[in-house]
């Protein structure tokens, strides 16, 4: 579909093809696991997204100074120094557009209270269910589409 002003200059608008919606998936995944972070981002990258991992807070906030992401999934109890609230604050910062989701092993309701105080999108518990939190990073990504 063709939108041509009278100004001398025209615009196209593409439409998507059947209804298909794409959008950016660079997605930075945090955990101190190895075998949690050798794991999923290869189902993650399997979804279509662009998985960068990071073994601490350190590693983290350095990847969020140099590269811009569309999603931050990160365990709660990352170790020392720092936890995944203290990823959450700075990709807020960096990126407020940001989909942050919490993985975490100890689920509890001070946590789950303490990450609605943060604004995290989602709240998973280990081991989650894979198709539940694929569905969740795309349908919250859909939601941050600018219109």
């Amino acid at each position: 579909m063709r939108n041509v002003s009278r100004s001398c200059s025209f615009a196209l608008v593409f439409a998507p093809l059947n209804n298909v919606v794409s959008y950016s998936k660079r997605l930075l995944f945090v955990d101190d696991e190895d075998s949690i972070r050798a794991m999923l981002p290869l189902i993650l990258q399997g979804h279509g997204f662009d998985v960068k991992t990071a073994a601490s807070v350190p590693e983290a906030l350095q990847e969020i100074q140099s590269s811009k992401f569309d999603v931050l999934l990160s365990d709660l109890n990352i170790g020392e120094p720092g936890d995944g609230y203290e990823v959450i604050r700075a990709v807020r910062q960096a990126n407020p557009g940001c989909v942050a989701i919490i993985l975490t092993a100890y689920p509890y309701v001070e946590g789950a209270l303490e990450s609605i105080r943060h604004e995290i999108d989602d709240y998973f518990a280990k081991p989650a269910d894979i198709d539940a939190l694929i569905a969740t990073l795309q349908k919250r990504l859909a939601a941050r589409l600018p219109y």
